[in-house]
């Protein structure tokens, strides 16, 4: 080493001494801090001892509180100083993960988002907002290892030691661990726009593969509840993403910046009991998302129910009154057309009115009204007897899920498709719901969207009421429960913290929240009409944060798809009733190297003309690897990329994703388990260090977007792409400009 290297070197040692005694002293009272909120614990607790009502309520507020407290506390462990702002006029201040004060309540470091903390996101030389030198700290666990400095104003520089090469773009090479780590250090101007956004309405976000759209919007969220802890935090925010294996890889996000209360969820398990675990073919798809579903499903539920009788019976004074098909029929179809609620809500009506047609046909075959024993209250009391089991044959209280596989029958789904669908598509559609195991992602948006057409079953009655017709030894024939008199039982107290915890686990039985303060969705260019609905009914009164990008969409009817999202979002409509909308466009790629980034733009200049390709800001001096193996089969284009994927496992430490068209065998290989085989749908929102794109001319044949789903696999890597094709065509395509 020179001896201005070693000169340098030591310089650079000596600032990294001086900012470690800074951190230090901040772990120090971060130490303090988290005793005095375990103290805070105890006191709560002990507070119940006086055994008063008032007594209780003051241990739940402060073992709430002292909870959330000392989880932040915790999560800020690691890492908690991240940088630093030298400025013109004050003392320097230091960023992080959360705020610490002393005990006279002199800073220490200052909250990422806190107001104070914005210059550190938004100072540029053009605009350095008074910040002179911005200092990025580079630590694990406790200790700093490294330093980066960015010098805004050099004329004010006086003093001040300037090392480092630019901390963020070292930080875009760092290697992939399997799932998305917070940006809370080296978040940019453009991205700190929209994480600050104004709270209310809505923010759409867009910008190519690898501007960290996601990472803002997680970010976003983080800002929102930290400014507005109680006006989001008590209704909650929803987080979606396209599929599991996304969420599953965004998870650490959030409890990473202190915020663990958000639910995350994918689009195939937003529906309580429906898991989705595969993806319907693209005909499928178009059929499944379109918006004409709702009338089909509307119908679906209103039609006479499998099983159903076609006749009811009664007999009363030597009289034998008949209601038929038809006439059933008829009255099915007055009951919802006139019901105010749900179908499941309406059984009540529907026996109403069955009693009434009842009455009425009794009359007209000739029952003799004016003799003793005859008057309705009496036919009604004996015609009960008779109906109970009846009513809840032909009108049942039915679940989504029943509907739904009903509609497998090709006769009973022609009935409520009528004119919207073809015949072989009714055929194919059928088949579809004859899967007796598992759901596909559209078919959860179908699910949901019968839900709110059948409603809840009627609440269980716990009064009984002589004159009620429906209650036969103590049942109610309409809702099936036990309507006998009943004392209240002695009920555990609860501590909100615990329901508060119950409410955040997945799998308690606990019926989730669906309407939220905030929502958010990631890849929202891909949702159908059906999607948007179902998200809608989860917002009716929230703010959004929507990220997209219209160049990787793989939902065909864009048009049909932006009038269901601006229904949902409340964007469309009555003027007066116009939520604010605020759009971003996020410009840089930080994912892709240029080399990776040029075939992605070779793709999208075939599967998006006119659209605008982000600028990627980082070289690796290694071009993207297309190899063509004519008239392989598919068998050995997987042999191919196993050995391609052996050939990385040696180039990049981290994940390696091998993406392959819809369809084809995920076979186990023998690898390290930080390589990932996944079909090119599935690769939504994620990256690698390295992929291997395997026959990208059958991913651009799937579907009428699959040139658009292909821009999304080859623009997945951060260090290293290889493409395996067949096709001299595309080897052509994807080297040359």
């Amino acid at each position: 080493m020179s001896a201005t290297g070693t000169a340098n070197g030591q310089v650079k040692d000596a600032e990294i001494a001086a900012e470690q005694e800074r951190v230090d002293v901040a772990y120090v009272r971060l130490e303090e801090m988290r005793e005095d909120a375990h103290r805070m614990l105890q006191e709560g607790f002990r507070t119940a001892q006086a055994g008063t009502k008032s007594s209780l309520v003051d241990r739940d507020a402060m073992v709430y509180q002292a909870s959330l407290r000392a989880e932040a506390l915790n999560v800020a462990d690691d890492g908690l100083v991240f940088g630093r702002l030298d400025l013109t006029a004050h003392a320097p201040l230091y960023v992080g993960r959360i705020g610490v004060r002393t005990k006279d309540h002199d800073s220490l470091v200052i909250d990422w988002r806190a107001p104070a903390a914005e210059a550190f996101y938004r100072a540029t030389p053009e605009d350095p907002h008074s910040v002179i030198r911005r200092r990025v700290l580079h630590s694990r666990g406790h200790r700093v290892i490294d330093i980066e400095d960015d010098l805004l104003q050099p004329s004010l520089s006086d003093g001040l030691t300037v090392v480092g090469d630019g901390a963020f773009l070292a930080s875009l090479a760092r290697t992939r661990e399997g799932s998305m780590r917070d940006i809370v250090s080296t978040i940019q101007r453009e991205q700190d726009m929209v994480i600050r956004a104004p709270a209310d309405g809505t923010v759409i976000v867009r910008g190519g593969p690898g501007t960290g759209k996601t990472a803002v919007a997680l970010h976003r969220v983080a800002y929102l509840l930290f400014r507005h802890r109680r006006r989001f935090g008590g209704r909650g925010v929803l987080i979606v993403g396209p599929n599991a294996r996304f969420t599953a890889y965004i998870e650490r996000v959030l409890p990473s910046l202190g915020e663990g209360s958000a639910v995350l969820r994918s689009l195939g398990d937003l529906v309580p009991g429906a898991a989705a675990t595969r993806h319907d073919s693209p005909e499928l798809t178009r059929i499944k998302g379109a918006g004409s579903m709702t009338r089909l499903l509307r119908r679906a539920v209103t039609d006479h129910p499998p099983g159903a009788p076609d006749l009811l019976t009664v007999v009363h004074a030597g009289v034998v009154v008949r209601l038929d098909r038809p006439r059933l029929d008829k009255i099915r179809n007055q009951v919802h057309q006139r019901s105010q609620g749900t179908a499941n809500t309406a059984r009540r009506k529907a026996a109403d009115a069955l009693m009434d047609a009842l009455w009425d046909r009794f009359v007209e075959i000739g029952g003799l009204v004016d003799a003793p024993g005859i008057k309705k209250h009496e036919f009604v009391a004996n015609a009960r007897d008779q109906f109970g089991g009846f009513l809840t044959a032909w009108w049942p209280i039915r679940t989504p899920a029943e509907v739904l596989r009903s509609l497998a029958d090709p006769d009973r789904l022609g009935r409520a498709a009528g004119r919207d669908l073809k015949p072989a598509q009714i055929g194919r559609l059928a088949s579809s719901f004859a899967h007796e195991t598992d759901w596909s992602y559209q078919d959860v948006a179908l699910l949901d969207e019968i839900d709110s057409l059948l409603g809840k079953p009627p609440r269980p009655t716990r009064q009984v009421r002589e004159d009620d017709p429906y209650v036969i030894d103590g049942v109610n024939i309409i809702t099936g429960e036990e309507v006998a008199d009943w004392e209240p039982e002695m009920r555990e107290l609860s501590m909100s913290i615990d329901r508060y915890d119950r409410a955040r686990r997945v799998d308690d039985e606990a019926e989730e929240a669906t309407d939220y303060g905030h929502v958010v969705v990631d890849e929202a260019q891909d949702l159908s009409p059906m999607q948007w609905r179902m998200l809608g009914r989860r917002g009716r009164q929230a703010t959004w944060t929507v990220v997209e990008d219209p160049a990787q969409s793989a939902w065909e009817d864009l048009n049909s798809s932006r009038q269901a999202m601006a229904a949902a979002l409340g964007t469309a409509g009555n003027r007066k009733n116009v939520r604010p909308q605020h759009a971003f466009e996020l410009t840089t790629n930080y994912r892709n190297t240029v080399e990776i980034a040029a075939v992605a733009t070779r793709v999208l200049a075939r599967a998006v003309p006119e659209a605008r390709p982000a600028r990627a800001v980082r070289t690796s001096g290694h071009d993207a690897a297309v190899l063509t193996f004519p008239d392989a089969s598919q068998a050995a284009l997987l042999h191919s990329a196993r050995d391609a994927v052996i050939d990385l496992l040696g180039q990049v430490e981290g994940t390696i994703g091998v993406i392959l068209p819809l369809g084809w065998p995920q076979e186990e290989w023998d690898v390290p388990d930080r390589v990932q085989l996944l079909d090119v749908l599935e690769a939504k929102g994620l990256e690698f260090d390295a992929a291997v794109i395997v026959s990208p001319e059958e991913i651009a044949t799937q579907s009428p977007m699959g040139l658009r789903t292909l821009y999304v696999a080859v623009s997945r890597a951060t260090q290293r792409l290889t493409v395996l094709t067949t096709s001299k065509e595309w080897h052509t395509t994807l080297t040359e400009d």
